[in-house]
């Protein structure tokens, strides 16, 4: 074998090896957002350790665009195969379990929102700097809005995500509405591309007024002594009064079931 072949094979296995390595990040993906409770749940949905060095996250919403995270707010985390931490956008993680992390303590997030609000998560370039307007260093993207509307402050990132390969269409967003409670990957394979038919949007279940998950004749009752004391929370039409569209909302609540 000459001279020139061995430089071209060995340029050929540096190119497969970095091929390969930039796809072991994108094992890394945003799984579930609790809207609730404001908190972001990252997995290592692959079979290697990740260290989480360098990478930060860049977020928007309908005012606040392009916040981003330190280059050194993760750097302390390695997330082992299947393994998770959350993000806790209100602070108020844990300060004793190491899987959970306060937003202000890795640099700029922009405010929970409903209403429009993306979020990408990007791993560093062999440098170890960050190129947010190279798509292909995202690991993960999600963006979300009130009636899947496409919003044009929130979308700074979005069409980074979509040349990158792992949001579908920059304008198309996951559908919550003002109530949502939850946002989950529905993806087992947990492949790199990812659009809004790939989470289960989850609602609460307004019925469930005993709060076991069961609809019975406990929610039913806990509803009728509500009622009678003019609770606010048997006012299910919001309007302040107690009558019969009150309990005609409850009774299709509770025959719709709960998610």
């Amino acid at each position: 074998m000459n001279t020139n072949t061995t430089i071209l094979s060995a340029m050929s296995l540096i190119a497969i090896a970095g091929t390969h390595a930039l796809g072991a990040p994108r094992d890394v993906q945003i799984v579930h957002v609790d809207t609730a409770a404001h908190v972001l749940t990252i997995t290592n949905t692959g079979e290697e350790t990740t260290s989480l060095a360098g990478w930060r996250f860049c977020s928007h919403n309908t005012s606040q665009v392009r916040r981003y995270t330190s280059p050194v707010g993760l750097v302390d985390f390695e997330l082992a195969p299947h393994a998770a931490i959350t993000i806790h956008l209100n602070n108020d993680a844990d300060a004793g379990n190491s899987s959970q992390v306060n937003a202000s303590d890795i640099g700029a997030i922009a405010d929970f929102e409903l209403d429009a609000f993306a979020i990408g998560l990007y791993f560093p370039n062999d440098g170890g700097l960050t190129p947010f307007g190279d798509g292909s260093f995202l690991a993960d993207h999600i963006q979300w809005s009130l009636d899947g509307a496409d919003n044009a402050s929130a979308d700074e990132r979005s069409d980074e995500a979509e040349d990158g390969g792992v949001w579908t269409d920059q304008s198309a967003w996951i559908s919550v509405t003002s109530t949502t409670s939850s946002i989950e990957l529905n993806d087992s394979s947990f492949g790199e591309l990812h659009g809004p038919g790939d989470y289960i949007v989850n609602e609460p279940c307004v019925a469930d007024l005993t709060g076991d998950g069961e609809l019975d004749f406990f929610d039913v009752s806990d509803f009728l002594d509500a009622f009678g004391a003019m609770d606010p929370v048997a006012d299910f039409t919001g309007d302040g009064a107690f009558d019969f569209f009150d309990v005609s909302d409850f009774l299709d609540a509770f025959g719709a079931g709960c998610p």
